[in-house]
């Protein structure tokens, strides 16, 4: 049986209406050259036999689809669980409440593969509170301090995942990790002007800001790029004094400023 192009990975653990969400974003993707595959961290809300059910609709699809559901030891280890798992030569991780932005963004995608890509991404629809407001992707550039696009929004050569899987020390920042090393050793990245996935921002990484900041900082200096430049230092006040305004006046300011952008 010929491998697929492509396999969408969807790792999650107590989500099921999110998963299923997910899944019929992927049901209705006009090309078909992909397989689908979930990894769940041993789900007990229905997660399971949601899976279990759901073979028959991808069947009729023609999409091959396959799921585990065990324990894991968080995100990263799933996702890494995932690019094993996986048979495509792309890796897309569309994890559980992600969709895609529309039904021909894969057949948009790989219509043509800028042939010397490694990786490959777009834009990002991020939704918040209701309201849904473009973010475009940055230049490369800015990677040594903030992921440059959305990962739902990135596809990877498989190969790259297997030879740097996503480092599991990191709790928030693994891809962000993985990402800069990729571009430090000079990896071919091609932008699609495309809107890729729609993505609400309530995850892990935007809920633990401290933590997902350190843990640049500690990114930056173990690729040996943590050196001090002016710039670096007016990045690091920013942070610093949004983190006290939101200390001083509360979460609200932060959701206001934000409807305000929308």
């Amino acid at each position: 049986m010929e491998k697929p192009v492509l396999s969408i990975i969807t790792v999650c653990f107590r989500s099921a209406e999110q998963v299923r969400a997910t899944m019929e974003c992927v049901l209705q993707q006009t090309w078909k050259q992909f397989e689908y595959v979930v990894i769940d961290g041993g789900s007990d809300d229905g997660t399971r036999e949601l899976l279990e059910a759901s073979g028959v609709r991808f069947e009729e699809k023609g999409i091959p689809f396959r799921f585990v559901s065990e324990p894991d030891q968080g995100i990263y280890d799933a996702m890494n669980k995932g690019t094993k798992t996986a048979q495509g030569r792309w890796l897309l991780f569309l994890n559980a409440g992600d969709l895609l932005a529309g039904e021909q963004v894969l057949e948009q995608v790989f219509a043509e593969i800028p042939p010397k890509a490694q990786i490959m991404y777009g834009d990002t629809l991020c939704t918040y509170q209701g309201q849904t407001r473009l973010y475009p992707a940055l230049s490369l550039e800015n990677l040594p301090y903030e992921m440059a696009f959305c990962h739902q929004s990135v596809f990877v050569l498989r190969k790259l995942l297997l030879l740097h899987p996503y480092d599991t020390a990191y709790r928030i920042c693994a891809d962000h990790e993985f990402f800069l090393a990729m571009y430090l050793e000079g990896k071919e990245f091609a932008y699609r002007p495309l809107t890729i996935s729609i993505y609400e921002i309530a995850g892990y990484s935007d809920q633990n800001q401290m933590t997902a900041h350190k843990e640049q900082r500690r990114m930056r200096r173990e690729l040996g790029i943590s050196r001090f430049t002016i710039a670096g230092m007016r990045r690091e006040m920013i942070f610093y004094m949004k983190q006290g305004m939101k200390a001083v006046c509360g979460q609200w300011l932060i959701d206001l400023v934000r409807r305000k952008r929308s």
